[in-house]
């Protein structure tokens, strides 16, 4: 894996290998360049239909590494990216190929959806972000450095030209897609994320009415104030929460089913079969899932955004939650600014949200 970053004030790049991550390696000054791109049309694209815009310049970029798509000149390249476009629409059911801007092993800029369109390459970022992509090296090797080179300067064009913001975050480090795997081989994951119990985080003990199970909606917040990175310091930032709750609102517990901090943990609040206090008239139908923080400017992390669609998806399998439920933020039911417009703009992107 790798994770690109762009000095800007001295037009560097770097490339930072997890083995080299504590020590990140220059490797060169960069000057930004245009490498022509080959258009949808020269690589022979089909007709897509998505139609979202994206909003620029984004604040993210997510990059993806694509194996098994062998190409080192521009007709095998654009040969195999037909073949993933072929993949992404009719075997994925989305509108076009992935990714913004996909990079060959032979060095060159393949366009995808564009720079104004969102693509479907990260949930929770795609409206948000710009997908770049590697494809084209052999199964279980590396980019070239050709492609690396190539990368690199995409990315330093996507900041000269405005598209892409010079103060942008890489929340994901490059992940590899198993593009052309059946989806009956590579369905979503089923287990349950660890949880840190009550007991574990040292909760008060209390009586609260019980859930009518299975609940009917997912209620997303945040809880404003302060945020947590560390096990030792969501532990103590959850017994604070609880202590607003118990003696500042005489609630008879923390108001969440679960909290999730920004260490990626998702913490046990009154569980899976007790009501929260977090949302008059949906207490007892709705899991309450609160991000420890305030989410208004910068969303959570992606370790604790794939934590809370991950203990989503634990509550449908284990028959918590039922399967057609509405994903709701808390700003949908009631008059407030919580989960925070960052927050919401990635939960909206969500399988069943419903505004």
């Amino acid at each position: 894996m790798w994770m690109f970053q762009v000095e800007h004030e001295y037009n560097r790049v770097i490339s930072v290998s997890p083995r080299a991550a504590a020590q990140p390696l220059l490797v060169g000054v960069l000057k930004p360049s245009f490498t022509p791109i080959v258009s949808r049309q020269k690589w022979g694209a089909e007709v897509g239909d998505c139609r979202a815009q994206l909003t620029l310049p984004v604040d993210f970029l997510v990059t993806h590494h694509i194996p098994g798509l062998e190409c080192h000149n521009q007709t095998l390249c654009s040969q195999r990216l037909r073949e993933l476009q072929s993949h992404h629409i009719h075997n994925n059911t989305w509108c076009d190929v992935a990714y913004n801007f996909l990079v060959g092993d032979d060095g060159r800029w393949y366009e995808g959806v564009g720079w104004n369109i969102q693509g479907w390459h990260t949930q929770g970022y795609s409206n948000i972000s710009l997908g770049f992509a590697f494809f084209g090296s052999k199964e279980g090797h590396s980019p070239n450095p050709a492609a690396l080179s190539a990368m690199e300067g995409l990315i330093a064009y996507a900041v000269q030209k405005g598209h892409l913001s010079s103060r942008y975050f890489q929340p994901l480090l490059v992940k590899a897609e198993d593009c052309l795997i059946s989806p009956q081989k590579s369905g979503p994951r089923k287990g349950c994320p660890s949880i840190v119990t009550r007991s574990n985080w040292e909760a008060r003990g209390t009586h609260c009415p019980r859930m009518n199970l299975p609940a009917k909606y997912v209620l997303i917040s945040h809880t404003s104030g302060r945020t947590c990175s560390a096990s030792d310091e969501c532990c103590s930032l959850v017994r604070d929460i609880q202590s607003m709750f118990m003696d500042r609102l005489d609630s008879c517990d923390i108001g969440y089913n679960f909290l999730v901090g920004q260490d990626g943990a998702v913490y046990e609040g009154t569980g899976w079969n007790v009501q929260g206090s977090h949302t008059d008239a949906y207490n007892d139908i709705a899991l309450g899932i609160a991000f420890m923080g305030t989410f208004t400017d910068i969303p959570p992390n992606a370790a604790a955004l794939e934590a809370a669609q991950s203990l989503i998806r634990c509550a449908t399998n284990k028959g918590y939650l039922t399967p057609n439920y509405l994903l709701v933020g808390q700003s949908d039911v009631m008059n407030t600014s919580s989960p925070g417009k960052a927050l919401y703009n990635i939960i909206s992107t969500w399988p069943h949200f419903k505004h």
